[in-house]
Parts: C-alpha cells; structure tokens; sequence
C-alpha cells in the first residue's frame, strides 16, 4: 500500500494565519474578511482586550484568551504582539462591487491591473500604495500570481481591508470588460513612449504592471494602446515593481488634484 503524502497547505488557503496587532485590529475594523478563531494574549490591557473579543465575536469567529507563549507556538513566530487570528478564504471583490466604487468615486476610475506578481511582499506594499493614493481597485490573475494571504496582508499594513481586490480567471478578459466600458488600458513599460507626467489620468484608465523579470506579457501588452514609461537616471535599469507602482499612483493622483 504507497502511503499519500499529507497535502501542505498554502499561505492563500483557508487555514491561513495573520498575526501582529495592526494587521488583526484592521481585519475587525474592516470587519470583511471572514475569521474562524480569534486569539488573544490574556495580558493585553484589559480595554483593547474587550474590544477585540466584542470584534471578533461579532464576526463570528472562536475567540480564546491565552498566553503569548501559545500564540508563538500556534504561528511560530514572536512578534505577534497578543494577536493571531485564523482567516477564511479572503474575500475578492465582484464586478458589481468594483463598478459600484467607481461610480461613488467622484472622480474617473483608476484600475491598477497585476500581471503575474509572484512576491507577496511586493504584492502587498502595492495594495498599500493603491489604498493610500486612491485607486478604485486592484486586479489580480491567477496564473504566477500571489493570492491575498498573511505575507499579502502584513505587507499592506491591512490596506487589503481598505481597498477592493478583484481576483480574474484572465487579466485579458479583465482588460476587455474594462474596454467595454470605456476605460483606456495602458501598460507600465520602461521602453514605453510615453512619460508618465505626459499621460493623461483625467479619465477612466487601467494601468497594467507586469513582474520585474518579465513585465507585461505581450499578448497583454498587445492589448494596451499606451505605454507608460518613469523617466530615470540611468544608474540603474528600472525600478522595483511595489516603487513604480507607487510612483504611478501618485503621478495619477496628483494630476487628479489639479
């Protein structure tokens, strides 16, 4: 009898962990994602103790008072700070969803588009970025993509409770419904023509990012007439992903501001 190796679960996968008080408190402020069990150190002060068990509870999730010493065995990691939490499935957004946030945005819709960004810390610092220079959404592929997961969440500092995620079966589909609805695509690309102070963001865009070895793959970029490109030194080839992401973001902000 060949005896099956017992399946490793991913970080993406229901039985994922988020631990540290920012990334936790966040999770039940938002009060989005969905949580299983609740943990907490029995020595937090006694306010933010009742307040995160009242959040917790009301989310539905097991909540357990315990020692630090548990919640460093329960993650293996020390810097949980008296909190630990048992995610379900992270809830991606609809497509009513989006639409509904760019229809109450007040300004023009601004899709930031993923392409196969492997790195959930990179992943992560660009859904902080998006949450904090106000993009409508972030739209994610499955293929050599990273899920939204622990490292996804720490690395945003809770910005994936603040910010709609889209998770496609194709970015190109994306793209086309996107188009449908008249949003212009274009692509991030250090060979692009086009500045990114030159670009117009005073309208419906969807900007799309690639990875930092391969970048938008071409059948993408096929699909995006506009070709962005941040102007630099020349000390070195381009940017990291999470740093030109941010600096679109903003160049699209500030325009926005007038």
């Amino acid at each position: 009898m060949v005896k099956r190796k017992k399946k490793q679960y991913l970080a993406g996968h229901q039985r994922s962990w988020i631990w540290g008080r920012n990334a936790v408190t966040e999770i039940l402020e938002a009060a989005k994602w969905p949580m299983i069990e609740l943990f907490l150190a029995d020595d937090l002060p006694q306010e933010a103790l009742t307040a995160a068990q009242q959040q917790g509870r009301a989310l539905g999730a097991d909540v357990t008072a315990t020692t630090r010493e548990r919640l460093r065995e329960l993650c293996g990691a020390t810097e949980h700070q008296g909190y630990l939490a048992r995610m379900g499935p992270y809830p991606y957004a609809t497509w009513n969803e989006v639409m509904a946030e760019a229809a109450n945005a007040g300004s023009p819709p601004f899709y930031l588009v993923l392409d196969a960004i492997r790195d959930p810390h990179n992943f992560g610092a660009i859904v902080r970025s998006a949450a904090a220079l106000n993009a409508t959404a972030v739209i994610i592929g499955v293929e050599e993509q990273s899920p939204v997961n622990n490292h996804v969440a720490r690395a945003s500092a809770g910005a994936v409770n603040r910010i709609p995620i889209l998770q496609s079966n194709s970015i190109a589909e994306a793209l086309t419904y996107l188009q449908e609805r008249e949003t212009l695509c274009a692509a991030a690309d250090q060979r692009g023509n086009i500045l990114c102070w030159e670009y117009d963001f005073n309208r419906p865009v969807a900007l799309v990012m690639g990875n930092e070895s391969a970048g938008v793959r071409p059948e993408l970029r096929e699909r995006c007439p506009h070709r962005i490109a941040i102007p630099g030194s020349g000390k070195t080839d381009s940017l990291n992903v999470a740093a030109a992401g941010a600096t679109l973001l903003y160049e699209a902000m500030r325009q926005r501001a007038g």
